[in-house]
Order: structure tokens, then C-alpha cells, then sequence
């Protein structure tokens, strides 16, 4: 069985080819290429019993800028703790958090996903209790 620190280390500096956000079944795809010393790795990753993601296109006000990509470029993959966001403004919104356990970096961009588990090829991992 593999650690999960040495599989998410295999897939920084990746290409996602293929990605799929399943509301109905809470679950996020991705299938990913590695390409180092001219050999290529695929990587079937899933997030299962997602219950939070957020996504934002850049830092600050460059969020607003948006560029046509020539690829997604995953330039890094973490697990991540002691992360919150909270809406904070509207009575209604204000209600919802987020506790994001993974941050994906595509590009310029940030993907926070809060997922009970992790699946690298089919190695899973759980990373929330409950």
C-alpha cells in the first residue's frame, strides 16, 4: 500500500486531461499525465462524499482576468487542515462554511475540495472522520 504524501508528491507538475464534477454522486473525477524522464504516467484520481469545493481563477483582483488555457496544468496537489471559509454578508449565505482537505493549484488558480475520500489509482484514503 502507498503513502499518501509520496502518491499526491507524483502529481505536481501534471496535466489534467480529463476532469468530471458529479453533483448527484458527490464525487469529483480527474485523469491526470505525468510526464518525467520521458516516461509517461496516467493517474485516475477521485474524490468521493464531496461535500464542498471552491474555485478561484487567481489572486486578488487578477480573479477577473480570464485567459483561454492551452492546458490544465496542475502545478501542485495537497492535503491541507486548519483551512475555514466562511460567506460572510448575506443572512442566507452567511449559514455556509467550507473546511477545504485538499487544495489542487491549476495554473494560476486554486480548486479547494472537502472530501471524506481520496482515491490515487485505485489506492484509497480517507481524510474526514465523519
Amino acid at each position: 500500500m502507498a503513502n499518501l504524501e509520496e502518491l499526491t508528491s507524483l502529481l505536481w507538475s501534471c496535466e489534467i486531461t480529463s476532469y468530471k464534477f458529479n453533483f448527484e454522486d458527490h464525487s469529483i473525477s480527474l485523469e491526470i499525465k505525468r510526464v518525467f524522464d520521458n516516461e509517461t504516467t496516467a493517474f485516475d484520481v477521485k474524490l468521493n462524499e464531496v461535500c464542498s469545493f471552491s474555485w478561484v481563477n487567481g489572486m486578488g483582483d487578477d480573479r477577473k482576468k480570464l485567459y483561454e488555457w492551452e492546458y490544465l496544468d496542475l502545478v501542485s496537489f495537497d492535503t491541507i487542515n486548519d483551512t475555514k471559509i466562511h460567506i460572510m454578508g448575506d443572512s442566507f449565505l452567511n449559514q455556509y462554511s467550507q473546511a477545504p482537505n485538499i487544495c489542487l493549484e491549476i495554473g494560476n488558480s486554486v480548486l479547494l475540495v472537502e472530501a471524506k475520500y481520496l482515491s490515487i489509482n485505485n489506492e484509497r484514503f480517507q481524510l474526514l472522520d465523519s
